[in-house]
This record gives C-alpha cells, sequence and structure tokens, in this order.
C-alpha cells in the first residue's frame, strides 16, 4: 500500500510540474526580446530590399524612370500650373466681385516707348483683381523694353494701377557698316534707329566708337566753329579719331593731345578761315606744322605757331 502512495505522489508532482512549465512557456517575452527581435525584422527587411535591388537594378531603374517621367510630364503639361491657376482665381474671384477690379492703369515717363508696348508688357488686364497684379513681375517684364532703364509698378486699393517708366537717354548714332543704332553714354546700344526724331545726336562710326565717344563729344561742346561744321566722328584703328566735316574735309587728329589739337582747330577755322580754301584734309598728327592736302593731291605743311 505504501509504494501505490509513493507512485501516486510522484504522478501529482509531474503533473503539476508540466502544468508550471505551461504557464512560464506562455508568459510574456521581456521587452528586450520582442525589440531585438523588431531590429532582426526590419534588418532583414531592409537586407531583402537591398538584395532586391541588387539582383533587379533594371527594374529598379525602370521605376524610378516611370516616376520621374510622370512628375515631368506633369509639370512640362502645365497641369500642376494650371491646377494652381484654377485655385487662386478661385480664391481672388469674391475679392473681384467685392470691387477690387483693376479700372485703372495709369502710365507715365514714356517718351520714345510706345504705350502699346508698354501695357502689353505690363500684362494687366483690366478687369481683373487687383490682387492677382505682381509688380515685382510687371516691372521685370517692363525692363525688357529697349527704351525702359527703371519702372516702378504700384497698387492703389481698391481698383487703380500706377506705372512710371524712367527711359535711357540717347547720346549719340552709331553707324557700324550699314546699320544705325542709338547708343548710351557708355556705349551701351539702346536700339536700331527708326524714325524717332535723333538728328541733332552726333554721328560715331568705326569700331570701338561708342565705348570712347564721351570724352571727344564733350570736349566738341566747347568748340562752336567746329561743331556747327560737324558731320561724323570717326574712330581709327581703336586708337584715335578723325573729324569729317562739311564740305569734304577730314581732320586727323592726334592718339595723344587731341584735346588741344581741337583748341588749334577752332582757331585755325575761325581766325584763318582754312575751311574757305581747296583744302582735303587737315593733319594735325605732327608736333611742329600743320599738314594741308589739297583736293588736287599736293601736301603743304605750315610750322605751328608758338604760343606763350
Amino acid at each position: 500500500m505504501r509504494s501505490v502512495k509513493a507512485r501516486e505522489t510522484r504522478s501529482e508532482k509531474s503533473v503539476a510540474s508540466g502544468r508550471r512549465g505551461k504557464i512560464l512557456s506562455r508568459a510574456p517575452e521581456p521587452r528586450a526580446q520582442r525589440k531585438t527581435k523588431r531590429g532582426v525584422d526590419s534588418g532583414t527587411r531592409a537586407e531583402s530590399g537591398r538584395r532586391f535591388a541588387i539582383r533587379r537594378p533594371i527594374l529598379v531603374l525602370t521605376l524610378v524612370l516611370i516616376v520621374a517621367g510622370a512628375a515631368v510630364g506633369l509639370f512640362a503639361g502645365g497641369h500642376v500650373a494650371k491646377a494652381v491657376g484654377r485655385m487662386e482665381a478661385a480664391m481672388v474671384a469674391p475679392f473681384t466681385n467685392a470691387g477690387f477690379a483693376v479700372r485703372n492703369i495709369a502710365l507715365t515717363g514714356e517718351e520714345r516707348t510706345a504705350a502699346d508696348a508698354a501695357y502689353a508688357a505690363l500684362a494687366i488686364g483690366k478687369g481683373g483683381s487687383i490682387f492677382a497684379v505682381r509688380p515685382d513681375e510687371a516691372r521685370a517684364r517692363l525692363l525688357m523694353l529697349p527704351w525702359v532703364a527703371d519702372a516702378e509698378v504700384r497698387r492703389h486699393f481698391p481698383d487703380s494701377v500706377s506705372v512710371r517708366i524712367v527711359e535711357k537717354r540717347p547720346f549719340a548714332l552709331w553707324r557700324n557698316g550699314k546699320e544705325l543704332s542709338v547708343v548710351e553714354r557708355s556705349g551701351a546700344v539702346i536700339t536700331k534707329a527708326g524714325t524717332e526724331p535723333l538728328g541733332h545726336l552726333p554721328l560715331i562710326t568705326g569700331p570701338g566708337a561708342p565705348e570712347a565717344a564721351a570724352p571727344i563729344i564733350d570736349a566738341l561742346a566747347g568748340q562752336k566753329a567746329i561743331e556747327a561744321r560737324l558731320q561724323a566722328i570717326e574712330r581709327i584703328g581703336e586708337r584715335r579719331w578723325d573729324l569729317l566735316l562739311s564740305g569734304g574735309v577730314t581732320v586727323r587728329l592726334p592718339e595723344e593731345g587731341w584735346e588741344r589739337q581741337l583748341s588749334d582747330l577752332e582757331r585755325l577755322i575761325v581766325e584763318k578761315g582754312v575751311l574757305e580754301r581747296d583744302i582735303e584734309v587737315i593733319d594735325l598728327r605732327y608736333p611742329d606744322s600743320y599738314v594741308f592736302r589739297l583736293h588736287n593731291g599736293d601736301s603743304r605743311p605750315v610750322p605751328r605757331e608758338r604760343h606763350a
């Protein structure tokens, strides 16, 4: 009888220990172990992605190209811009209906700039929302017009826009071959000469003339006899000037010291009346004499007078 009880007791203990083992096996894993498993899983997925990219490079490249092409197509086709434009129009419509529509555009300062060209460059339509007017963008378009040096565009709520134009100043006419252009004092070309009344401007010719013309044009402004007979100022070899006077007379100036030669030429015209003679060329490049060449080809050097 004792042995049977002992076996029963051992069997009950083994059952209990089995139950405890099952309970322990069902217990939740520690957090550290779960994080470790998650890290392993994510690392496995990343590694799988890398292996896929390595094993299927053509497929990956194709997918990238498809996505990029779709994006480019949306922008190039104007779909995004159109969508944004529709949204913007929907937003400003209530303000336009409330009285914030452009009714007046005041333009000032345009002398040589055609008003139609200025309005076209502004691209501001009457009746449109004043909130849709972009002053900086309108100014940038105005600056693309040939005569416009600067511009100011302002909105005046609720319904007006003012535009002030500052135009470039023409300084001379430049003939380069068969082309005639209007240039600024700096030598920059403004535009081709058209029908504008610009005959009062001095005419310069030759390569490099616009950039070098300002000093001699300023100096000639004080020589009334020369200026009254001046037809053109020609740049020679991009080094010196010739003056082309009425009557077919050419005056050759030296490369250096030409300012003093202008004073001498003024005196020769006023006091000596040289332009009343049969002279074709007056050469002022020699320090001790004037050289006059006649229309028949003869040359006559004349000693310079000494001035105290």
